[in-house]
């Protein structure tokens, strides 16, 4: 089945914005703060919209695909979203969906493999707690239909630091279209883009096929892109270079931009 939705979504309300108290765990080597439970709210209420349009285009069970940056405010957004889908979720951690890594947000990075480490070790804690609630007939915050793909390799296998804004784009749409010729090849017809506000944005100018004014992109903002005609995976107008072989090309039509009208104030 091809690709008939693709969801673009900013992680929810990070703890760092409202908690001024909130200090990184250094071991880490990252600055990496989660969601607030207020953020957790936001990501349910994320994934019934979600669960909402999926369903205009897909009225049976749809294979559907989370990429999330590895950073763990996203992979929090991810869970709460794939807890209101009542379908089969795969999620798999995307280094290229990483927030820009610019000095002005950063004053140092870890290596991208001890992040990936890090929290696939957490959630496979997470899932074993799920599984020990589920057995004791407990509710679990968990969903027992996610699946973690462990074993996904990354289209970027490092952070590059400091990175420029420029770079920052090549490295959104090679990552974008990367995933999507993955998720079609896997006949998934639903992909979820979770990441941060300055990808948001790159991510929709690279299905816009041209650079626009970045948009605010809010908490758990929302955009929904779906192909506006059959699928095909020719490049259009771009240039043939060493990214060609990973060019999937339909037109698409931008449904929904950054909107964050499903979530209660």
């Amino acid at each position: 089945m091809p690709i008939s939705s693709v969801f673009i979504i900013r992680h929810a309300e990070r703890l760092d914005h409202i908690d001024k108290q909130w200090q990184p765990d250094l071991s880490l080597g990252i600055s990496d703060p989660p969601i607030t439970a207020h953020g957790q709210h936001q990501a349910i209420e994320t994934g019934h919209a979600l669960h909402d349009l999926i369903l205009q285009q897909n009225p049976e069970s749809p294979q559907i695909i989370i990429y999330t940056s590895p950073f763990q405010r996203c992979i929090d957004t991810s869970i709460g979203l794939a807890q209101q889908l009542p379908w089969h979720v795969t999620l798999r951690l995307e280094i290229g969906l990483s927030e820009w890594l610019s000095e002005e947000f950063f004053e140092s990075v870890c290596p991208a493999a001890h992040l990936i480490s890090h929290h696939q070790e957490r959630l496979a804690r997470q899932q074993t707690l799920a599984y020990s609630m589920r057995a004791k007939n407990q509710a679990s915050y968990f969903p027992s239909h996610l699946h973690i793909d462990y074993g996904h390799q990354s289209v970027y296998r490092e952070f590059e630091y400091p990175e420029d804004y420029k770079d920052m784009i090549e490295r959104f749409e090679r990552t974008r279209l990367a995933c999507l010729k993955q998720a079609d090849d896997q006949n998934k017809a639903v992909v979820i883009f979770v990441t941060h506000a300055v990808g948001a944005n790159a991510l929709l100018d690279g299905f816009r096929n041209r650079v626009t004014i970045p948009l605010k992109s809010n908490y758990c903002s929302l955009s929904c892109v779906r192909p506006s005609m059959p699928h095909s995976v020719n490049s259009s107008d771009q240039s043939e270079d060493e990214f060609d072989d990973l060019r999937i090309r339909p037109a698409w039509k931008i449904e929904l931009t950054m909107s964050d009208t499903h979530l209660t104030k």
